[in-house]
């Protein structure tokens, strides 16, 4: 059961490469999270998935959201918003507590206090907690994923403790603060869109889930309902279009048409060898006619590469082993036909594209903003919703996920002002 009240208000904002997305979605009578509205705007602010311009970030956050505003009665004042992969860590702890009196019951204060107890943990330094999420809660007599309401003397969590970059973190709050708003939390690429790509076999039985973009790779690897690994590369889609722009001489908007129109994963997958007229050159010629060959071994190449990059980062880390499956969500490559059976042949498991039913008012490039409202909408009052980052609030990290379930717990949402 979420813990989320009707009529709350849940916005997601999503940092890209490329672009920056929100989503606004709206708890029904059916509790259950309807989307009200979406807008993706055009980004340079980021390099290989880092922020270099926060002004840049700020003011496509600023548009993203006021395109939404437009569409309301109401003005957005705090959001949650993603952070990538490459700049996570997950680890996984135990921490229980004696209950005062086993007839009781399990309470929200007694699930506070064991997610209080964390803090005493030693972290690296320079990285921060931004979330803390429980695999699952054991009792005297069973373990289970919400333990409120049980009869117990003791009661002890599993919980995978997520924690990054501090000068990530703070990159990614002075733009939301220089963009007027609020963090209500921080979530990971991968929590964001596991619940509309993957199965729950999936998430139990092991899975790498890929979320491809223009400008990066996220990798998060799922087993036992729990996170084991997160990383992201700085590869992606546009890097595809780039190499056929240079490889081709032609324009980047052009390259970006042909494997939009053209694309294929393999040269060998080619049934007939036509001929391709390109509109633009940059010789002296006005137009040139290339193979679908030419075209496709620049595809191939730069495909390859990147499954191979994630099958030495899974390698490295002793993760082939842990994965029965792959997901591929994003837009990235999804254009680029058969790409899952070069993944396929590389990976060595099964590996389908995540089909998520999402709203009509959802644009396909938001999926990830939408995987944010999803993910929160979807947490239950047994698990921690992430760290409220304020940059000029001298809180600990614990005050304000406590403070976060009191939120939840309470009324109406007061992130939004009539």
């Amino acid at each position: 059961m979420c813990c989320l009240a009707i009529g709350d208000i849940i916005v997601g904002i999503d940092i890209g490469t490329s672009k920056v997305c929100c989503c606004l979605g709206q708890i029904n009578k059916f509790n259950q999270v309807e989307i009200l509205n979406s807008s993706s705007v055009a980004c340079e602010g980021l390099k290989k998935g880092k922020i270099v311009s926060q002004d840049a970030v700020a003011r496509a956050i600023r548009f993203a959201v006021s395109d939404i505003e437009a569409t309301q009665d109401f003005i957005i004042k705090s959001a949650y918003v993603n952070i990538l992969g490459m700049y996570v860590s997950v680890f996984k702890t135990k921490h229980s507590i004696k209950l005062e009196d086993k007839y009781a019951g399990v309470t929200q204060k007694d699930i506070d206090t064991i997610i209080k107890s964390v803090g005493k943990i030693q972290i690296p330094e320079g990285q921060q907690i931004i979330d803390i999420v429980p695999s699952k809660f054991i009792t005297d007599s069973r373990v289970t994923d919400d333990p409120i309401g049980i009869f117990t003397d003791y009661l002890e969590a599993e919980l995978d403790v997520v924690i990054a970059d501090k000068s990530v973190v703070k990159n990614i709050g002075m733009s939301m603060q220089k963009a007027g708003l609020q963090i209500d939390g921080i979530v990971t690429n991968g929590f964001a869109v596991k619940d509309i790509v993957l199965s729950e076999e999936e998430k139990s039985q092991g899975v790498l889930l890929l979320d491809i973009g223009d400008g990066s790779v996220d990798i998060s690897v799922f087993k036992n309902n729990g996170i084991l690994y997160t990383d992201t590369i700085p590869v992606g889609g546009d890097t595809i279009t780039n190499d056929i722009s240079i490889g081709l001489e032609i324009s980047y908007q052009e390259a970006d048409k042909l494997k939009k129109q053209y694309g294929l994963a393999r040269v060998s997958y080619i049934d007939n060898d036509y001929s391709i007229t390109l509109s633009t050159y940059n010789g002296d010629a006005k137009t040139k006619t290339v193979k679908c060959s030419e075209l496709v071994e620049i595809i191939e190449a730069r495909v390859e590469e990147i499954f191979m990059m994630i099958k030495e980062r899974l390698i490295e880390n002793g993760l082939q082993n842990s994965i029965n499956s792959c997901v591929i969500s994003g837009q990235g490559i999804n254009s680029i036909n058969k790409s899952e059976k070069t993944a396929e042949d590389i990976l060595k498991i099964p590996v389908r594209f995540g089909n998520s039913k999402t709203a009509n008012l959802i644009k396909p490039e938001c999926l990830g903003a939408y995987g944010i409202v999803k993910y929160v909408s979807n947490i239950k009052h047994s698990k921690s919703i992430g760290s409220k980052v304020q940059q000029d609030v001298e809180q600990t990290f614990f005050e304000n996920v406590i403070q976060s379930f009191k939120t939840l717990l309470g009324s109406k949402t007061d992130k939004l002002k009539k």
